[in-house]
């Protein structure tokens, strides 16, 4: 029901408020369209306002919600649509993306494959290459690497030129070197050892003719010079006589130390010093030790010097007790200059004292021997005897044996119970007393021949001289040289003569 306005104003309750008539009516009748818009009948209890809205609110979101699903439902048909149309473009332009990207990755991959393999190639020439250069004339590190050792190798410390002596024939052994036995002649030494060719160019002393050359060989077996140019650039080298005497070591005489000697390739050795006079005559023996020990005592000379040609003026040292290591001596008259002495035998055998093989230093620069310079050594020595004599003649053979003939021309006599070192390769030789028929006016008791070599017993033999049958018997054997022999002996003679070769 509306309420008609017939009031000025209305007051509003429990406040001392008023509002118009007009504005009254107009709320009022605002509500009242509310509440029938919800489909209520209007009551004069307003209290149903707030239910009115309600249904209203509801009302109206219903019919919101039912607008908004259409409205979705046909926006969803559209982007399904769209999606659908833009998949199979995705789809289309994605596959080409997909070969073209495959295309473009299989030709990248082969372009790295192929780039890699040549870097790895390059790679390994440049760590291990060593038939060449790895790019125009740079080496590779293996190269420079085997260069540097055979460099410190080859160089030996030795300037080019000088001599080595060597326990080895090998050339491996003797790096830098070339053999001074053999009179080998290179003909183009110039071109394989420049620096040692022209060092002896340099040194004309060194030099003979060919002439010179071939009558040293043929009269004394062996040349210790050289013959340059022989033929344009070529070089013989010298050759020593491998069985000569040769100087392998040496001690000279200084003002504060006068004793000195000399040690040579055969074992022969002497060496010598020198003792003042003490002021007083000497009673106690003084000794004084070699330089290096003999096989057995050697022979020892005495010089006594004098002041004046009168005998009170004279030195009177005396040597005694002469031993392979040293000897004694005394003083027995205070007045002269002092004496000089001078011993010569064969060294006591040692391991350096074998020393016989001769070398010439002939380069010693970084770039080791050629293949070229090693197959001509090679080829040089190639004609030398080896090992076991199989490429040498049955005539050189038998020469060669001939050598140990023993040499009747010289010998040496053996002191029964004696050591006795053997100066040289030869034969021991054991000759009894004949007494296999004298029976009558000899003593019958019984002797023996026992010989040792080394210490260590070889023969050993009994017999009863004066008896048929039980006479001693002759023997012979060979000895190396600085073998120690021993003999004991009742009757006979026992020798040694050295080998023809062991001159």
């Amino acid at each position: 029901m509306f309420i008609e306005d017939k009031e000025d104003k209305v007051f509003i309750p429990q406040t001392k408020h008023t509002i118009t008539a007009s504005d009254y009516n107009q709320i009022k009748n605002e509500i009242q369209g509310a509440i029938e818009l919800a489909g209520m009948e209007p009551e004069k209890d307003v209290i149903q306002f707030p239910t009115a809205i309600k249904q209203l609110t509801e009302q109206s979101g219903t019919a919101e919600m039912e607008k908004i699903t259409a409205e979705g439902t046909k926006q969803v048909g559209i982007v399904t649509a769209a999606g659908t149309a833009q998949k199979g473009v995705v789809e289309t332009v994605g596959a080409e993306q997909v070969s073209a990207v495959e295309a473009a990755g299989t030709a990248q991959v082969s372009k790295v494959q192929k780039e890699g393999s040549e870097q790895v190639a390059a790679a390994k020439n440049w760590a291990s290459k060593t038939d060449g250069p790895v790019e125009e004339d740079l080496y590779s590190a293996k190269k420079y690497a085997q260069d540097a050792a055979q460099s410190a190798q080859n160089s030996r410390g030795l300037a080019i030129g000088q001599l080595a002596w060597s326990q080895s024939s090998l050339a491996k052994d003797n790096p830098g070197c070339l053999p001074l036995w053999t009179g080998e002649c290179y003909t183009n030494a110039s071109t394989l050892y420049p620096d040692f060719y022209a060092w002896v160019k340099s040194h004309p002393e060194l030099c003979k003719t060919k002439a010179e050359y071939d009558e040293l060989v043929n009269t004394a077996q062996g040349c210790l010079f050289y013959v340059v140019d022989e033929v344009e650039g070529s070089l013989r080298l010298p050759k020593y006589k491998l069985g000569g005497r040769v100087l392998v070591d040496s001690k000279q005489p200084t003002a504060t130390s006068p004793s000195w000697y000399n040690l040579y390739s055969d074992g022969w050795l002497e060496q010598g010093g020198y003792f003042a006079n003490p002021q007083t005559i000497g009673t106690t023996a003084i000794t004084e030790t070699f330089w290096k020990p003999y096989a057995t005592p050697p022979t020892l000379l005495f010089g006594n010097m004098s002041t004046r040609h009168q005998a009170a003026y004279d030195s009177e040292h005396y040597p005694y007790n002469v031993t392979a290591t040293g000897f004694t001596h005394e003083n027995v008259q205070p007045i002269g200059q002092g004496t000089r002495w001078y011993a010569f035998g064969y060294a006591a055998a040692t391991p350096m004292e074998n020393i016989k093989y001769p070398w010439i230093v002939s380069f010693t620069a970084a770039v080791p021997a050629s293949t070229a310079q090693a197959a001509e050594f090679t080829g040089a020595l190639a004609g030398k005897a080896n090992m076991d004599l199989s490429n040498v003649p049955n005539a050189s053979k038998l020469a060669l044996l001939d050598l140990l003939a023993k040499d009747t021309a010289t010998w040496a006599t053996l002191v029964n119970a004696t050591d006795f070192v053997a100066p040289s390769a030869g034969w021991i030789n054991y000759v009894p007393t004949n007494n296999a028929d004298a029976t009558i006016g000899i003593n019958t008791g019984w002797s023996n021949c026992l010989v040792q070599l080394d210490g260590k017993t070889i023969i050993n033999q009994c017999y009863c001289y004066g008896k048929n049958g039980t006479n001693a018997d002759a023997f012979a054997f060979f000895v190396g040289k600085g073998q120690t022999v021993k003999a004991r002996f009742g009757v006979g003679t026992v020798y040694f003569y050295p080998c023809k070769g062991a001159k």
